[in-house]
């Protein structure tokens, strides 16, 4: 397993505002690292159990994941875990925390486990992992103080 953990950013809103926007799930190609087509597989309110699709197009393919929503605390936490694949037991959290003057810690934590041939890329998953989580952050924060 490799762990990355992003630096985090602040963003100038409150985290209401900013939890919205992350678990939208129409909002996720806007700042999402993969551009990927989201779709929600099941019914009802985003909650624990929610199955999500991500579909990314690679090497002129199209590459599904699917997904299982494992934490999901308003405000605070939002997590998914693959299900499936080579890629599957890997979790990436969505972490929130009010800070001063009504603005909002994100960052995002994630946990990656390969498996098969994908496993050679076990030990890039840490540093990649930290970087791409670091710009999904900034690309939000880029976004909603945009908004103003």
């Amino acid at each position: 397993m490799a762990k990355g953990v992003g630096k985090g950013v602040v963003i100038d809103r409150p985290v209401e505002d900013v939890w919205n926007y992350v678990t939208d799930i129409s909002n996720m190609p806007l700042w999402e690292d993969s551009r990927a087509v989201w779709r929600q597989m099941s019914e009802g309110p985003i909650q624990v159990g929610t199955t999500i699709q991500s579909s990314i197009k690679a090497l002129g393919r199209t590459v599904a994941f699917d997904l299982r929503v494992t934490e999901f605390e308003p405000n605070r936490i939002f997590s998914v875990e693959a299900v499936a694949g080579r890629t599957r037991g890997t979790k990436v959290s969505y972490l929130l925390q009010p800070v001063e003057n009504g603005k909002t810690r994100l960052s995002r934590v994630t946990d990656a486990q390969f498996h098969g041939i994908a496993r050679v890329l076990q030990p890039f998953a840490g540093p990649i992992t930290r970087r791409t989580g670091d710009l999904e952050a900034r690309n939000v924060k880029r976004i909603m103080e945009g908004e103003r």
